[in-house]
């Protein structure tokens, strides 16, 4: 070790011999500041707090949680003092036990309402890839995704029968799986107003050989226009109370999600009960020995034993 030149043999004797006249903190503010320091560095506290990586806590927190407790408790002794800190350890852990439950409700949930729109998507996909000269219009209207399917159809053929004046072969193959082609039906009335509109009589005079009288072109336009009108708006309608019955069937939904599931759930219930053993077990000795320390009468502990043999 390097001495000061500036600090003399007697000045270091001098404040050796000063040292030995300190008592220490005389105030009772002072001596319940320094009345921890045997243990500020405890066992149990440097291993309690996760202090790296991404799930790291925060030490100064449990060291909050541990003074709080040292403070309502008044331990006293290095027994009791220990138990006060088995005590803070358990709530920390108790603690975990919470975020660990949340955070297996949030697995569930955080994904739900995406997971279910792309069901819904998925269904829509696989209704469509079924050929039916009925077409799937009941199927599509259970969901928003289907009913929007039908809107995008009713858009396409008015975009060709405004654009076009009539329909292109994927508008009239769209036309056919959503609506059908039954007689009298949506899709059957308005493929034949588009067939009258394209000049269908004498280009395939054989897709449709019962007809009486039919109307000029203008007529069959604007009789298929009206036809697209009264269709949209009806299903502008299905759409909303689809989407209101959808938003009440995904809240019910995320309600029933709100509990972990049943491993997770088991498994966290068999460490949080492990842990309130442990709790009650380190309040009731702690309890025990503040009570003989001040002399009151102390019943001997009672040993249940528990068995599974009848």
């Amino acid at each position: 070790m390097r001495m000061d030149k500036k600090t003399s043999l007697a000045k270091i004797e001098s404040n050796r011999q000063n040292a030995k006249l300190s008592t220490g903190p005389r105030t009772p503010k002072g001596k319940g500041a320094v009345r921890w320091n045997a243990l500020k560095h405890g066992l149990l506290s440097r291993e309690t707090v996760i202090r790296v990586g991404d799930g790291r806590e925060s030490k100064a927190e449990f060291h909050g949680l541990l003074a709080a407790l040292r403070d309502e408790l008044q331990p006293e002794g290095i027994l009791e003092e220990m138990l006060v800190e088995k005590i803070a350890v358990c709530y920390w852990r108790l603690r975990r036990v919470l975020r660990c439950e949340v955070g297996e409700i949030r697995k569930q949930l955080d994904s739900f309402e995406f997971d279910n729109a792309s069901n819904r998507t998925e269904k829509v996909k696989n209704i469509l890839e079924w050929a039916s000269s009925e077409g799937h219009e009941k199927s599509l209207l259970r969901s928003s995704c289907g009913v929007e399917h039908l809107l995008q159809v009713i858009e396409g053929i008015r975009y060709d029968v405004e654009e076009h004046g009539e329909l292109c072969p994927r508008a009239k193959e769209e036309l056919e799986t959503a609506f059908g082609l039954e007689d009298k039906t949506f899709g059957c009335v308005l493929r034949f107003y588009c067939w009258l509109l394209e000049g269908g009589p004498e280009k395939s005079p054989d897709e449709f050989e019962d007809y009486d009288d039919p109307p000029p072109p203008d007529e069959c336009n604007r009789i298929i226009l009206e036809m697209l009108d009264e269709k949209r708006d009806e299903l502008h309608k299905a759409l909303e109370v689809m989407k209101d019955r959808e938003k009440l069937d995904l809240q019910a939904s995320l309600a029933r999600q709100s509990i972990p599931p049943a491993d997770a759930a088991d498994r966290i219930l068999r460490y949080e009960t492990s842990i309130e053993r442990q709790l009650f077990r380190a309040v009731n000795q702690l309890e025990r020995l503040q009570r003989q320390r001040k002399g009151e009468p102390v019943p001997p502990p009672v040993n249940v034993e528990l068995s599974g043999e009848n």
